[in-house]
């Protein structure tokens, strides 16, 4: 987490997943409820040294080790936390103050603190021990949804590979030094790691489908999930088989381990300087998209992950059970793990930071790898990832793109800098316009079409044999797009570098402000393709239009739309 994702954090103020306690030297007594009600819930921060209202007063200095030591002692003692929770509290400078910040994943357990159950409920953590029917809906909600958490009676440590605690341990101590997981038997690891739980509703206790995917032999792997497997391909020379394979029905820790050996095969070594030190693109890159993979993958499915080098892209899918459909934008979703046993293990083995880095730092870091390129991740069944290892957008295209619109000479230069934005599928790679061209007219009708707020015109040409029919088609947008087709790609392209609502319709010459809202910008909102610069101030003078990432994706025909 850097300052600038502290600021956010802040000015969102306290709900469902963010919590403020005033602190100085002692840790509130009211802390461990919150931890509690997190992890039970959907996981959240909380902030020590942040009033109720937001501000900063800061934790003293002096006690930044004695807080942290505290918090991580009281969260790894079952009298205080049952079962024991494991976090890694940091710090942060801010302007006002230094702020300690406590990242509680969501758990597959029900956790209580000395003896009392917590869930929380907006910004408050309600005690819920004495509610049977509270407690049942937590329970049948985590045992649902969070498969990887699934007992197995008959599942035993004969099952499990001894070797691979060693080397557990190993790749442990070799990022941590003192954690309390090295020092106390195989068994006990398994439970406070979570991997052998009882259900409280069932009262069936033992060893969990984790368990079994961190530890177990292969043969155990392959008689719970005999589907289950992995796969690494290189397509570049032969795109209909594969230049290089690799097959994995193993243990999740060689799994992550072979891929990672795997993708350093196959994609060079880039180095850069970040805050003066020197560190490994490929490296940080790969770490956190192989680590999401591992983590976040439904493993109950028969899908198999696939992760596909190609000459232009990496491209990888993986089971998932979705939270809602559609790209993910970086900079503004929630994140939510998918397997937070599993993730425990990873952060213990320094593969997987706080919840989110993952789709964050692999935002942050791609661009400087494969030259301003950005990753497009897609919430779906399977989640998809697009790694682009060269750069295609359609600023290389922009005056051709401004004569096709009819707009005016003066719009090119912010037209150039929102096109940078759009990144084109990298198989349009080395293409000339005419050629863009006409896989993007095809594709922007086939999604419109989908969108039912946007009234897509049926009669747009969609084929390229209909296209090419067309007298001069790659240069005159009045004969290539019908006129509610050209307004609406028009008003997403200037859009794409924010735009006020004066100017957007002056470039394009509409004059009834009442009817262009209606028409269009209300159900270009609607179907999420543009939205409010300033979305609590909606009169500002200083309000202006910005594609979404969806919107972005919906101009680009990137391959995962």
């Amino acid at each position: 987490m850097e300052l600038s994702d502290l600021y956010k954090i802040i000015q969102q103020r306290e709900g469902l997943r963010i919590e403020f306690k005033e602190a100085q030297s002692n840790v509130p007594t009211s802390f461990y409820e919150t931890v509690v009600s997190f992890s039970n819930t959907d996981g959240g921060t909380i902030l020590l040294g942040v009033d109720d209202e937001g501000t900063v007063i800061g934790i003293d200095p002096a006690s930044e080790t004695k807080l942290k030591k505290d918090i991580t002692t009281a969260l790894n003692t079952s009298e205080c936390i049952n079962p024991s929770i494991y976090v890694q509290p940091f710090t942060l400078q801010h302007p006002d103050g230094l702020v300690l910040v406590v990242q509680i994943p969501t758990s597959s357990q029900m956790h209580d603190h000395k003896g009392r159950i917590y869930s929380r409920d907006f910004e408050s953590d309600l005690d819920i021990t004495n509610n049977d029917q509270r407690k049942g809906d937590l329970y049948l909600r985590k045992r649902n949804f969070f498969t990887e958490a699934q007992i197995y009676p008959a599942l035993s440590m004969d099952d499990l590979d001894p070797a691979l605690f060693d080397k557990a341990r190993q790749i442990i101590r070799g990022y941590k030094s003192d954690h309390p997981w090295l020092f106390i038997k195989n068994e006990d690891l398994l439970r406070e790691s979570v991997l052998w739980r009882k259900d409280f509703t069932s009262a069936s206790e033992g060893l969990t489908l984790a368990a079994a995917l961190i530890f177990g032999k292969d043969t155990t792997i392959q008689s719970l999930l005999p589907a289950y497997k992995v796969e690494a391909m290189v397509r570049i020379a032969d795109k209909d088989r594969w230049d290089d394979r690799l097959t994995l029905r193993t243990n999740l820790i060689d799994t992550y381990l072979g891929l990672k050996q795997f993708v350093n095969k196959h994609l060079p070594e880039k180095f850069h300087l970040d805050g003066g030190q020197r560190i490994d693109l490929r490296d940080i890159i790969f770490r956190e998209v192989i680590g999401n993979v591992v983590i976040h993958r439904e493993y109950t499915s028969a899908l198999a992950t696939e992760l596909i080098i190609g000459k232009t892209e990496v491209f990888i899918t993986n089971a998932n059970k979705p939270h809602f459909h559609g790209p993910i934008d970086p900079s503004g979703f929630n994140p939510f793990p998918k397997n937070p046993n599993i993730r425990k293990l990873f952060t213990a083995f320094g593969w997987a930071d706080e919840i989110g880095s993952g789709i964050r730092n692999t935002n942050k870091f791609l661009p400087l790898y494969s030259s301003g390129a950005l990753p497009v991740f897609y919430e779906n069944d399977p989640f998809e990832t697009e790694l682009p290892l060269v750069l295609v957008t359609l600023s290389d295209f922009s005056q051709d793109i401004q004569k096709l619109l009819g707009l005016p000479s003066e719009a090119i230069t912010h037209l150039k800098a929102g096109l940078s934005h759009i990144a084109l599928s990298t198989s349009l790679f080395g293409l000339d316009f005419s050629s863009v061209l006409l896989e993007l007219v095809p594709s922007w009708h086939r999604k419109g079409t989908k969108l039912q707020e946007l009234s897509w015109p049926g009669n747009q040409l969609h084929t390229k044999e209909e296209i090419k029919k067309v007298p001069s088609w790659s240069e005159n947008g009045t004969t290539l797009l019908t006129k509610k087709a050209a307004y609406i790609i028009t008003i997403l392209m200037l859009s794409a570098e924010p735009i006020s609502l004066e100017q957007l319709m002056n470039w394009m010459e509409y004059k009834n402000k009442k009817t262009f809202r209606d028409n269009y910008l209300s159900p270009l909102q609607q179907a999420g393709l543009i939205q409010k610069t300033i979305e609590d101030a909606r009169s500002s003078p200083d309000q202006k239009y910005i594609t979404t990432e969806a919107g972005k994706i919906f101009l680009g025909d990137v391959a995962l739309s």
